[in-house]
């Protein structure tokens, strides 16, 4: 080849190389991606009144596949022209010029162009190795540009096949998006860039959003705002998730920010209905908060606002398990290493069975601390109207005790230790109170211990006794311990659920000022300040663009 020569060819692939540059920075208009194909074409997306399968679409951004006008496209992507009544195919998951569309997918969301056409004449689109449809997709006539939009079901090796029928003409397709039911492991898979991702809503009495898997997740959601937003006024509910077979989850929320993994609001129903029929260790609801700082944050939140209902629950848990330690609810305390610490369930099964059950290291907290009154409630035996209530003795040590009554023979009486009592008590912390029964007489305790208790008295009488210890697996704490449940959080109104004594504590104690305020000269000596100066979220980075 001579430099001539070489210097022609150069220049043709260099206009070949503009040309195709230039189609591929040709800005695209999107379009509405129509609800159906009605062109009567087999293996696909047909009429409505088909049974399609359960199909997802996923947008990309509008790119042309074909231009039968450029002969700078890849070949087999450009000229050229189609002639009459000859068929031409394009795989259109493998177009160099669209990459990203994957391989199986069961329809093309796609925009079909014809201009240049040499007389009146129509487009067939449909699958390769189908059968030929007997509606167009497009009519047109001589020296005419026009354009549809088409789902198209994707043939052999994903292709498609077109015909211009009765007179010849070029052809572009502009693809937005596909339809597959094999999106990784969703069976149904919907991003968004802004707004809501899915929105769920039942006026009836079936379901916002109903989500069941055997081992996956039946509905997962993530976002900014929000997972999943579902809303229901009839008898149904919002979102609804059932798991019935292994380690998966009916309804899986996350959210990493400051809002919720799942949200719920009922009027009257519930707002969040979860159940788990799995063998093994499951739970109805799990829920974790992944915030390392900052203050409010939960696993689970449940607010009831109906203010006219008797039986109202920000969370209900039911637990229908017979095997002991089945609860309808559990929280358990972690440990940033993810360590289970104190923990307590809310309806958990024994023998015996517990409404609430706690345990936990004493050591370091108790399992069960309350801020008012603990105790029990009865019916009044007399007045419907009335009920009695006692309250729960307090002290600073773990106590635990047995009582009786002894006859005092010769002087003396013996009481022996009951063996529970033994196995849970501290022997070196006895104490017995004795009262004499009847008549006058002094009394006194000659000797106490596991093997029994000895009693002198100046009569032979009955006597009444207590004999009280500490429990010998929980040591008892020091009753003055660093504050950790009345700091002041700046960010929520933490006095809400104290009654106005420990107000008045706090404003002896310096926490706060006289006018209920947070006193801060305080706080910045107790280093509260940059305890809340550690929650704030870091300030936004400028942008590198």
């Amino acid at each position: 080849m001579n430099v001539g020569t070489s210097r022609i060819a150069v220049g043709v692939v260099g206009i070949l190389a503009s040309a195709f540059l230039q189609a591929q920075q040709t800005p695209l208009s999107n379009w509405t991606v129509p609800a159906y194909r009605a062109n009567g074409a087999s293996g696909g997306l047909t009429t409505m009144s088909d049974v399609t399968p359960g199909v997802g679409f996923v947008g990309v951004a509008p790119c042309r596949l074909v231009d039968t006008r450029q002969a700078g496209f890849p070949p087999g992507w450009g000229t050229p022209s189609l002639v009459q009544g000859q068929p031409r195919s394009f795989d259109l998951n493998s177009d160099p010029l669209c990459p990203g569309i994957p391989a199986g997918v069961d329809a093309y969301s796609l925009n079909i162009t014809v201009t240049n056409t040499q007389g009146p004449g129509f487009i067939l689109i449909y699958p390769q190795g189908g059968s030929q449809p007997t509606v167009s997709t497009v009519n047109y006539v001589a020296g005419q540009t026009i354009a549809n939009a088409a789902i198209v079901p994707a043939g052999t090796n994903g292709s498609v096949t077109v015909i211009a029928g009765v007179s010849g003409a070029d052809l572009i397709i502009d693809i937005n998006g596909y339809f597959s039911d094999a999106l990784g492991s969703n069976q149904f898979e919907v991003r968004s860039g802004g707004g809501t991702a899915i929105y769920g809503e039942n006026t009836g009495s079936g379901y916002g959003v109903w989500g069941n898997s055997a081992t996956g997740y039946g509905v997962v959601g993530g976002g900014g705002a929000g997972g999943v937003w579902a809303t229901t006024s009839g008898a149904g509910s919002g979102v609804y998730g059932q798991n019935t077979g292994g380690a998966g989850s009916g309804v899986y929320g996350q959210h990493t920010g400051s809002g919720y993994g799942i949200y719920g609001k009922s009027a009257t129903g519930f707002g969040v209905v979860a159940e788990t029929g799995g063998s093994g260790s499951n739970a109805a609801v799990y829920a974790t908060n992944a915030s390392s700082s900052g203050a409010g944050a939960s696993g689970v939140y449940g607010a009831a606002t109906a203010t006219d209902l008797a039986w109202n629950y920000g969370v209900l848990g039911e637990a229908k398990g017979q095997i002991s330690g089945s609860a309808g609810v559990q929280g358990r305390l972690l440990s940033p290493a993810g360590a289970v610490g104190p923990r307590g369930s809310l309806g958990r099964r024994g023998p015996p069975d517990y409404g609430v059950y706690s345990n936990g290291d004493a050591h370091v907290e108790g399992t069960f601390t309350a801020t008012t009154n603990k105790g029990f409630v009865q019916p009044h035996p007399n007045d419907a109207s009335k009920e009695i209530r006692y309250i729960s003795l307090e002290g600073p040590h773990t106590e635990v005790y047995f009582r009786g009554t002894a006859q005092v023979s010769q002087g003396v009486t013996r009481i022996p230790i009951p063996q529970h009592f033994r196995f849970v008590a501290d022997p070196a912390t006895y104490s017995t109170l004795v009262t004499p029964v009847g008549a006058m007489a002094t009394t006194a305790v000659v000797s106490e211990g596991p093997e029994g208790i000895v009693v002198v008295a100046s009569r032979n009488v009955k006597v009444h006794y207590v004999v009280y210890a500490e429990r010998e697996a929980v040591r008892n704490p020091d009753p003055i311990i660093e504050n950790v449940h009345f700091r002041p959080d700046p960010d929520a109104d933490f006095l809400a659920h104290l009654p106005d004594s420990f107000r008045q504590l706090m404003i002896q104690n310096g926490t706060l000022n006289s006018d209920g305020t947070v006193n801060m000269e305080t706080a910045r000596r107790l280093g509260w300040d940059k305890e809340w100066e550690k929650r704030k979220p870091p300030a936004p980075q400028p942008s590198s663009d």
